[in-house]
């Protein structure tokens, strides 16, 4: 089996993060919250526990179901339905997906009609379900929240680069972990809301950069939705503006489809702003907590690689991946699709393995062992001149807590 030295790696990703004045694009998925682990420590001789501070889209999942079932036993063979129509499908029966076939059916459906056993009051009281179920499991109290999370490291990092290329950040999450620690940190924000009384959502300013704060500021846009918007009615005139936590989860649209015009102003505006940047010369966009369960984003994804060779993305991918998973076979198929996973990666088209080509010692030992967590690493208290023989291990930058340390420690980019 062919390997690959995530040295290089590594070091080439350090390489990249500190290149200022090219286009550098993020894009979280759920993995980059429920990344926040709060539960007790272990106590000794007991494996460590995870209970994350917001659900990943399996947690969220039960959580959803819970609720919903909750409301009665037609709710219930409704959900059941659902979730045996994904199977069917052949999609993942996760809380995105069942959303998006509610509201499918609330297209469809016609008044005196039944879907899943459901009519159109009872269809429109499950969505309201979910999305307030949704929007109770993404906003813990402040309280709850610890008081240093990796998105704090993540924004330190931010404040200290020096760039002259804007940094543009896509996020599918509804929380705002990332909004409160750029605020803690005091870095600038931008999400395509204007104004001080109700700040309004302008989608005018997406597609002029002559209206768009320059590089000082972070430009960061929530794909699918967040718990902090809502519309308004002034005047007779339906506005979407940002203001305290809605409960409701009005906003919360994982679904590509949306039923109502006005849902999809914000959702189309980000998704053809990710096309824009991805498609500049010498874009990179590193992906990271996203499990590539979104077809619409990948198909924007993988388009602009198609159409743009100077365009790169890096897949940061939390799981273990193997040669025959989708990803990986994409990634074979498309040589500026790089895709890391724990115990292997796509690197310029060929699968891999990770096997280091130089042994650790005490001078490579700090910086490799952040990224990269070897089987060489030498003993804490007796660290071999020479380094171990064994040069195997994984790789940890898929998580996000250890890429938000690789960014703090290896002082990447720092002016």
């Amino acid at each position: 089996m062919p390997v690959h030295d995530p040295r290089q790696f590594v070091e080439e990703m350090r390489d990249h993060l500190a290149t200022h004045d090219k286009p550098l694009i993020f894009l979280f998925g759920a993995g980059t919250s429920a990344a926040i682990n709060v539960a007790p420590s272990p106590k000794p001789g007991q494996e460590p526990l995870y209970n994350p501070l917001i659900p990943g889209i399996d947690g969220l999942t039960v959580h959803c179901a819970k609720a919903v079932i909750g409301q009665g036993e037609a709710y219930k063979a409704a959900w059941e339905a659902m979730v045996a129509q994904c199977k069917l499908e052949g999609k993942a029966a996760n809380v995105e997906n069942l959303l998006s076939k509610v509201r499918v059916k609330l297209e469809a459906i016609g008044e005196g009609e039944y879907l899943i056993g459901l009519d159109r009051e009872k269809l429109s009281h499950l969505e309201r379900t979910i999305c307030a179920s949704i929007a109770d499991a993404v906003t813990p109290k402040e309280d709850c929240i610890p008081s240093h999370i990796p998105h704090d490291d993540f924004a330190t990092w931010v404040k200290k680069v020096n760039r002259t290329a804007p940094l543009e950040i896509f996020t599918l999450n509804y929380d705002f972990l990332f909004e409160r620690a750029f605020e803690s940190a005091r870095v600038p924000l931008f999400d395509g809301f204007v104004g001080g009384y109700e700040p309004f959502f302008y989608p005018e300013c997406l597609d002029d950069e002559e209206l768009l704060p320059k590089a000082k500021w972070v430009r960061l846009w929530k794909l699918h939705g967040s718990v902090n918007w809502k519309f308004v009615d002034r005047c007779g005139v339906k506005r979407l503006i940002r203001g305290g936590i809605d409960k409701t989860g009005e906003m919360i649209f994982p679904s590509h489809r949306k039923y109502d015009e006005s849902r999809k102003q914000p959702y189309m505006a980000y998704m053809d702003r990710l096309a824009h940047v991805l498609n500049s010369e010498h874009a990179l966009l590193i992906t990271c907590g996203y499990g590539f369960g979104d077809e619409h984003i990948n198909a924007i994804l993988y388009t602009s690689l198609d159409n743009r060779n100077t365009s790169n993305v890096v897949v940061l991918n939390f799981a273990e991946l193997s040669d025959d998973d989708a990803l990986v076979q994409d990634a074979i198929k498309k040589r500026n699709l790089t895709v890391i996973a724990p115990n292997g990666g796509v690197m310029s088209g060929m699968w891999g393995s990770w096997q280091l080509t130089q042994p650790v010692d005490n001078k490579t030992y700090s910086f490799m062992d952040i990224a990269f967590d070897s089987n060489a690493a030498p003993e804490e208290d007796n660290i071999p001149i020479g380094g171990s023989s064994d040069l195997t291990g994984k790789m940890r930058l898929g998580n996000f807590n250890w890429f938000c340390r690789f960014l703090t420690i290896m002082g990447v980019g720092v002016s």
